[in-house]
């Protein structure tokens, strides 16, 4: 996707303008142009513009989980229902989001800042004022219309100014230009707390240390530096458009 944000990189200096991002979003978009790939299917093949339309209906429709939009990062819902611990994370909780791509890639990383209870069916009243309108919409419309009864837990996501022990949450990223986008940088960290062979599940490791925790955090970031990528720490909610 190619975002305006903010990043902060190698010398953690920080910058804003147009970014390129890998990311989830489940509402619309546009076509911006097709990359080259170079031979590698690891590269993104098309480069795409967010944005959404508010709809009368999402029933059969997915919900964009995390939402990395805003002045803020959200995590909703993503595997809570089955994962009963993810509805009860602490502040400080480090979480990487990502998939297998082969080797395990990396998304986005989440560290809570804080959090509140909500329920789907009512998502709009229960997080009035508390998300942007664009999540309400793509992300709380189908929550609604697909999963009414269950209880979720919303999640903050810490910033740069307001960061948790140090930690704060963020994206791969390079500035937007050029003809080839960037590959999701692989990660690993040790067994007891990353499962580098799971794909579409999810992995908690309760009671670690701060420092612990910290450790985890910097090996990420540092992985990700170590892919010549910035750390994406904004992306400005995508534009709403007429029905």
């Amino acid at each position: 996707m190619q975002l305006r944000g903010e990043w902060i990189d190698e010398n953690d200096s920080t910058g804003n303008g147009l970014l390129w991002a890998w990311g989830e979003w489940e509402a619309e978009s546009e076509l911006i142009r097709e990359l080259k790939q170079l031979g590698d299917p690891g590269f993104p093949r098309y480069l795409w513009h967010p944005y959404y339309v508010r709809r009368h209906g999402y029933r059969g429709l997915h919900n964009t989980d995390p939402f990395m939009f805003g002045e803020r990062f959200l995590y909703s819902n993503c595997h809570q229902r089955w994962k009963p611990k993810l509805r009860d994370l602490e502040r400080g909780s480090v979480i990487a989001f990502g998939s297998k791509r082969g080797d395990w890639v990396l998304d986005t990383v989440f560290v809570v800042s804080d959090s509140v209870e909500y329920t789907a069916g009512e998502t709009r009243f229960d997080l009035a004022g508390l998300a942007p309108e664009a999540f309400l919409d793509v992300t709380g419309g189908p929550l609604a219309a697909n999963e009414a009864g269950a209880s979720f837990r919303l999640y903050w996501g810490a910033t740069p100014s307001d960061p948790v022990d140090g930690m704060f949450s963020f994206f791969p990223a390079v500035q937007a230009g050029g003809d080839v986008g960037f590959k999701r940088p692989s990660v690993e960290l040790p067994e007891q707390f990353f499962t580098k062979t799971l794909g579409m599940g999810a992995k908690s490791t309760p009671g670690l240390t701060t420092d612990a925790l910290r450790e985890l955090w910097e090996s990420l970031v540092a992985q990700v530096r170590n892919a010549d990528l910035l750390l994406g720490t904004h992306a400005a909610v995508p534009e709403r458009r007429p029905a």
